[in-house]
């Protein structure tokens, strides 16, 4: 179905009469943004728009004269496979689809439906676009991070120093927690800051530079995204409880909220584990006097703390024991 051409949509919004269809239509099937095009970017041959056509299939059964309004994978396998698409493909796709559209509900154990309400995806999307970089995101970044660092600490964390001064010159183990915005690639200014305040605290040269343990997150948005979505979840759960979204969604889904919440508060958790890999050590054979330690990706499942996992790897390296 030509669901790109608008004469074609308007004339089947009219014989459905439900006009407010159109936003779906455009967000999860055939607008050039759509969820459907997105996944069918490199689909070829037999496969190609697959999810586009599998979206419209949903709309057909989900609208007009059924009985039951709902897309069944037995009805879907029998309106799309054809010789070169087998009916896993089609249990795939529509899998897939609905789990990116704003629009489309799964329904029992193998029921699509596409509805002009909103899915608690769209919600969620929509609260996420809106929250606050500095006042939220960032602050919630910085508070799990610390958390998870200091909780078992068997050393002294210094967290997010601004500058030199506020790492002290001590002859103790001192862990330096860099900033979640700080990431480490190994060159550039980042490094150079790094053999600066190692060397120096504030004007003045560092007594104790090899007491220092600097560990700073990987390349990449993914703690950003996470915590971006756990704030998201959790704004949707304070609303649902406010009664601010009203009756858009069912027992069904407002039942899930809190299991969404509590697996999105997991993951951002998993991702400190993940993305604080790097650990940077003061070494006078080195260029610039740092030696670098990728911990490789941690789990927090390993029965360790994030302190304990540095040390095991310094002791590993041979250059921390527990005694002379």
């Amino acid at each position: 179905a030509p669901l790109e051409a608008s004469e074609f949509r308007a004339i089947l919004l009219g014989q459905l009469g439900e006009q407010r269809l159109n936003a779906a239509i455009d967000a999860d099937i055939a607008g050039e943004q759509s969820h459907a095009r997105a996944l069918d970017a490199d689909t070829q041959g037999p496969l190609r728009n697959i999810h586009r056509r599998v979206g419209s299939a949903i709309l057909f059964e989900s609208s007009g004269g059924q009985v039951d309004k709902v897309a069944h994978l037995p009805e879907l396998r029998f309106a799309l496979a054809e010789p070169g698409i087998d009916t896993t493909t089609v249990d795939n796709a529509a899998f897939a689809l609905e789990d990116k559209a704003f629009f489309i509900r799964r329904v029992g154990s193998d029921g699509f439906l596409m509805q002009h309400q909103p899915t608690l995806k769209k919600v969620v999307s929509d609260r996420r676009a809106s929250l606050d970089p500095d006042n939220e995101v960032k602050p919630r970044m910085r508070a799990i991070v610390e958390k998870e660092f200091k909780n078992g600490a068997s050393m002294k964390i210094v967290a997010f120093p601004s500058n030199s001064g506020d790492i002290a010159d001590a002859p103790s183990l001192t862990l330096v927690l860099m900033d979640p915005e700080v990431e480490w690639t190994g060159k550039g200014p980042v490094r150079e800051q790094t053999v600066a305040w190692t060397r120096q605290k504030g004007d003045t040269a560092r007594r104790y530079p090899g007491s220092l343990v600097w560990c700073f997150r990987r390349p990449g948005r993914d703690l950003w995204n996470k915590v971006e979505l756990w704030l998201a979840w959790e704004r949707v759960a304070q609303e649902v409880k406010a009664g601010m979204l009203g009756d858009e969604f069912g027992q069904t889904e407002k039942a899930e909220i809190q299991e969404k919440l509590r697996a999105a508060e997991d993951d951002a958790r998993e991702e400190v584990w993940a993305a604080y890999r790097f650990v940077v050590l003061w070494d006078k054979e080195e260029d610039d006097c740092l030696r670098v330690i990728d911990l490789g990706a941690g789990h927090s499942s390993a029965q360790e703390t994030l302190c304990a996992r540095i040390v095991a790897a310094l002791k590993l390296e041979g250059l921390l024991n527990e005694s002379v």
